[in-house]
This record gives C-alpha cells, structure tokens and sequence, in this order.
C-alpha cells in the first residue's frame, strides 16, 4: 500500500444536494443513536432514497483514516454491503476516480458506482473533507449491475485535542431504477451505521495506527 500514491475511496450511494458540505440542514431528522453513532436523515423531493448524515467520535489520528480510506483492498471489510472496490483512475496523490460495487437485498438489483473524490484539508483546524461526486461514465457499465447514475456527497474528519476526531459521513444519490420504500428507507439508516460501526473497529489495526502519509498534518 502506497499512501503518497494511492487515495483510493469507496462510495455508497450518495448525492448531497443542499446546504454546505459539513453542515446538516435543518430538515435531517435523527434516525438511529447506538453505539456511539448517530444516523439523520431527511426526504429528497423526487427521490426514492433519503439522503444520510453519519456522525460518530473515534480516538485515533487523522492519519490513520486516511491510510484506512487509502486501502483499496479493505473496503470489503467495513464498508457496509460493499463487495468489490476497484481504483480506475488516479489523477494525483489527492484526486482519484474509484469504482464499488454494494450488494442490494433481493429483489433489487446489485448496484454501482463511479466516484470521483478530491481530499482536501484546512491548514489552520486541519479538518480533513473528501468530496464526493458521481461520474456514472468513467468507467464500463458492467453485466447484472444497474449503475448509480448522480451522487454527491462527502467524509470529513474534525481532530480535537483530547485526541479523538469526529467523523461525518454524509451522502444522497439518484440509485437508478426503482427501489422498494421499505428497502431505500433502511438503507439509508443501515449504509451509515453500520459502515461507521465497522471503521472502529478496523482503525485499531497496526498498519493504519503506524501509517505515515506526509501530506496529512495532525492537530497539535
């Protein structure tokens, strides 16, 4: 794994259509609190899918994260649903374009995406966001598979003194094709949580605790 080369990301499903990329607008209702994490929602006029907010407080570093997002071949292992994660195109160390696929319940169809993401960090707070932004045509639409055609959304990690950085995961999307209610509704609870869920516990591995990117700054 090559930190200095390689940021690649996965994408749920995920469109963010109001408001700044960090701040939830008024109309996020709070879906789940457990363990730690908090889920809110809101309605997207014309959309079968909610758009989610993730939120959740892990003491680890910033650098930790990043190596997490960077590795391509572990995003099956906590990114919820998700079974396939693919790196297409790596413009530079912080623009890429990766390809997921996430597992749908039956009778919806297995979906996929193609994202586009630009790290970026605020040099005073050294807030780290990843933006996120669908470009369903990058990459060739694959058999049995119904490509997510627009996303938008974004992860920003937020350092603190005490040591621990809250993590936003925030995402919305057009799905393609017809979603059952019951099923678009719990994903959109489901995807977040339990993807936030799983990063905990993954974080605490030896090769992201020790990881050393210098293009990430800590908080001091």
């Amino acid at each position: 794994m090559k930190h200095t080369k390689r940021f690649s990301l996965f994408l749920a499903i995920g469109w963010l259509v109001a408001g700044s990329w960090a701040e939830a607008p008024a109309d996020f209702a709070l879906d789940k609190d457990k363990n730690g994490i908090k889920v809110y929602t809101r309605k997207i006029e014309g959309s079968s899918l909610k758009e989610f907010k993730g939120v959740t407080s892990i003491k680890t570093s910033l650098t930790s994260l990043v190596a997490l997002m960077d590795d391509t071949d572990a995003l099956t292992k906590w990114l919820h649903n998700c079974s396939a994660a693919k790196l297409v195109q790596s413009m530079n160390y912080y623009e890429r374009i990766t390809y997921t696929v996430i597992n749908a319940p039956w009778p919806v169809s297995d979906r996929d995406t193609v994202s586009y993401s630009k790290i970026v960090q605020d040099p005073k707070s050294k807030v780290i966001t990843i933006y996120l932004k669908g470009m369903a045509d990058k990459y060739p639409k694959q058999s049995g598979k119904v490509r997510v055609p627009a996303m938008k959304g974004f992860w920003q990690f937020i350092p603190s003194k005490s040591g621990y950085v809250t993590v936003i995961y925030q995402l919305h999307s057009d799905p393609g094709g017809s979603i059952p209610d019951a099923i678009a509704n719990s994903t959109a609870t489901d995807i977040p949580y339990h993807t936030l869920l799983n990063m905990h516990k993954i974080i605490k591995q030896e090769k992201y605790q020790t990881a050393k990117i210098p293009q990430v700054k800590e908080l001091n």
